[in-house]
């Protein structure tokens, strides 16, 4: 009978299991209940397996006819509640009866009730055990419900999440990428060496760019580097007007930060900021327990470039998608930082 039921999404195996267990405890507390009154007989154990395999049929029953309706025909009903509720009693009712006469002479002896008392023994047997398995497996059937609801609810959030994130990455590099190919040209006509050198660092930028970030974070290393080949294309651009240091630990470095979140906060240091060789635009990155820290001198550009705004508004968002977190921006007369947290490894962010 489970066989037929392999294909469905009901929680059949579960249902199986309550019906099992309910005939198994059923059974066990009669059976405590004889002892106590010292009213067993050699016929005991017959009883027992003939009311266990009524209370376990009973209970395939019932599962049957949950399929039945609530699988096979439930678009045939307005109501499939109801005519489940209904076609299950009438079927166990008469499934209960054939295994009653059926099974009428094990344990049978000569206290057994005749006539309208077994009768109406009969139906107050039929009906409390018949109650007892609806209610049970309405019970299975409302968690697995509830658990199936969790679960689409939870991988509906992963895939919005997840779309927005990719749709938040994809903004992160167009207006760079032009910008960087029109100073590549640029270079090339005043000194091939350092085109040369440029064109280097920008491959590897652009290659990691278009990298698989299914995972959507990274070693704090892989970062970094991305960082350096980045700042090598500014110091190739702006020399000594811009300094960049890093202060971080091996121990950090194999922490996990999202995609692009550091270059993201170079960039922005870069984009809002004055620089010339007298007074440099300084950048350190630095780490401070479970945070990093992009931090610069502050001396805004008397006139500011035109900007979408995407840029911290972005890593905010991707933070707050990710794992909930932050970002922490502090800023004084002299100088701005952001801060991001770290990941110990790469499911933490969860």
């Amino acid at each position: 009978m489970l066989t037929l039921f392999m294909k469905s999404s009901l929680p059949i195996s579960n249902l199986h299991r309550i019906t099992l267990l309910m005939a198994v405890w059923i059974n066990l507390f009669v059976l405590v209940l004889i002892f106590n009154n010292r009213d067993a007989d050699a016929l005991i154990i017959p009883k027992l397996l003939k009311s266990f395999a009524i209370i376990y049929i009973l209970g395939l029953t019932n599962i049957l006819a949950i399929y039945l309706i609530q699988k096979k025909y439930e678009h045939v009903f307005k109501k499939p509640e109801r005519v489940r509720y209904i076609f299950s009693t009438l079927l166990s009712l008469a499934v209960f009866l054939v295994l009653s006469i059926a099974l009428e002479n094990i344990g049978a002896d000569d206290k057994e009730l005749v006539g309208q008392q077994k009768v109406n023994a009969l139906i107050l047997v039929f009906v409390i055990f018949h109650m007892l398995t609806v209610v049970l497996h309405d019970q299975v059937i409302l968690q697995h419900s509830k658990a199936q609801a969790e679960l689409e609810n939870m991988q509906l959030k992963a895939a919005i999440s997840e779309a927005s994130n990719f749709q938040l990455r994809q903004q992160i590099h167009p207006h760079f990428l032009f910008n960087s190919l029109t100073i590549l040209k640029s270079i090339y006509k005043k000194d091939a060496v350092k085109g040369e050198f440029y064109l280097t660092r920008l491959s590897n930028f652009l290659r990691a760019s278009f990298s698989d970030h299914s995972s959507r974070i990274t070693s704090l290393q892989t970062e970094l580097t991305l960082c350096t080949d980045y700042m090598d294309m500014q110091k190739i651009r702006f020399g000594d007007a811009i300094h960049y240091d890093v202060n971080v630990s091996e121990q950090a470095q194999i922490k996990y930060v999202p995609f692009f979140s550091i270059q993201v906060l170079l960039e922005n240091a870069i984009k809002h900021n004055a620089m010339t060789e007298a007074n440099p635009l300084k950048i350190i990155v630095f780490e401070s327990g479970s945070f990093i820290t992009v931090k610069n001198n502050l001396q805004p550009k008397a006139n500011k470039e035109d900007s979408t705004g995407q840029g911290l508004a972005n890593l905010a968002e991707r933070y707050r998608l990710l794992s909930g977190d932050r970002i922490i921006i502090t800023q004084d007369q002299g100088t701005f930082s952001a801060t991001i947290k770290m990941y110990e490894n790469e499911d933490s962010y969860h």
